[in-house]
């Protein structure tokens, strides 16, 4: 018999699927350890006996739907699931209900890979500590210039990002974008590329970063945002997604046109570490501090987007992961034929060999080296 019951890895999984509406199975270990989750996965999608607390009856039935095969299996909520849902968290089977209940979810590909990505998001950053339950998060609105969002980081599926503002059009229907991110680091739109190079819509992407902005402006403050996260399996999706720039037909509908910098992240454990340090106050400065010496650094009449210049080489810091700026680094240093060398961390080497064809150095520093630092200026400050 399992019980349900708050604390239990069922639960956890029940008001998942409650605000994500299904989750990809070959993603399952996005939510911890694999053999754990599927073996849950695999209980709670046959006939089982539960006991649900404060609940007098034994309950019989399969609480989860799979579908699918390979990479389109799906994980859903089944009648009977929903049921089981609605008596050990009502919040969660009241946000189900409203977003999810009445819809007919087809097995289109399209439609599941979208839900699959924006699934991965939440998992990911759930993964990393980042609160994304919806119907815990306070409301997100676009009446007053006020601090709505936690002072922890926080994100927002894009369901929530949809209907709000005055009207009834939903502002992120042309966007494949799967959330924002909001953090002491800065403010993120959220894309998942997952395995595969995305395919942008240029005017969709514009519009949704002006709604963004709005949202960013009314509910956490003045900064103004130009920054994505792209997240994705590993660094070859990078490279694709640098590589399809210079073939959008219109300039103004590329990509790094729309966003100033794009944050590559990986799903895997440094991906998680990294994007720790993006949601860290003053994470920039911090960085340029830890690497370079105050008369190294690149000034206010730098002619183009490099951090320092050491021993008369230009150097970039790609530590951030910032695929925009990397980019733009290297066009101008081709070009102009300047001694140019990058720091990264040893898990981007092989993207920046490939992408810089060796004609550019690498200096290393590990993730440890960074988070000692970061902590031991924490520790200082306090």
């Amino acid at each position: 018999m399992i019980r349900i019951q708050q604390d239990t890895l069922a639960y956890e999984l029940l008001t998942i699927l409650a605000y994500v509406g299904e989750f990809p199975f070959a993603s399952i270990y996005l939510l911890g350890n694999k053999d754990v989750w599927r073996k849950l996965v695999s209980k709670l999608s046959q006939e089982q006996t539960y006991r649900v607390l404060n609940y007098p009856d034994k309950i019989t039935g399969r609480l989860l739907n799979l579908s699918g095969e390979k990479k389109a299996r799906t994980i859903r909520l089944s009648q009977k699931g929903a049921y089981v849902l609605s008596l050990v968290n009502p919040d969660a089977a009241k946000y189900y209900a409203r977003v999810f209940g009445n819809a007919h979810l087809s097995s289109a590909e399209e439609r599941i890979d979208r839900a699959h990505r924006l699934a991965e998001s939440v998992a990911f950053f759930r993964l990393v500590g980042v609160e994304t339950c919806p119907f815990i998060l306070p409301t997100l609105q676009l009446k007053l210039f006020q601090r709505t969002v936690p002072n922890e980081p926080a994100f927002y599926t894009s369901h929530e990002l949809k209907h709000f503002g005055g009207d009834s059009v939903s502002k992120v229907a042309f966007s494949r974008i799967t959330g924002m991110l909001f953090s002491s680091g800065g403010n993120y739109a959220v894309y998942n590329s997952r395995d595969y190079r995305m395919e942008w819509n240029g005017r969709g992407e514009s519009k949704v970063l002006a709604h963004l902005q709005g949202v960013a402006r009314m509910n956490a403050g003045p900064e103004e945002m130009d920054s994505a996260i792209m997240l994705a399996s590993d660094y070859s999706i990078a490279q694709l997604t640098l590589a399809f720039l210079g073939n959008v037909n219109r300039v103004q509908n590329r990509f790094d046109k729309i966003y100033t910098h794009l944050h590559f992240i990986p799903m895997d454990s440094y991906g998680a570490r990294l994007s720790k340090i993006l949601m860290l106050p003053d994470w920039k400065q911090i960085l340029l501090e830890l690497l370079f010496d105050d008369d190294e650094l690149a000034g206010m009449g730098a002619t183009f987007g490099y951090d320092a210049i050491r021993d008369g080489t230009y150097v970039l810091s790609f530590l951030d992961s910032d695929i925009f700026r990397l980019n733009a680094f290297w066009e101008t240093v081709r070009v102009q034929k300047y001694r140019a060398s990058v720091i990264c961390f040893p898990e981007q080497v092989p993207f920046l060999r490939s992408f810089l064809r060796n004609k550019v150095g690498l200096q290393t520093v590990t993730m440890d080296m960074v988070e000692n630092a970061i902590m031991e200026g924490c520790d200082s400050n306090e």
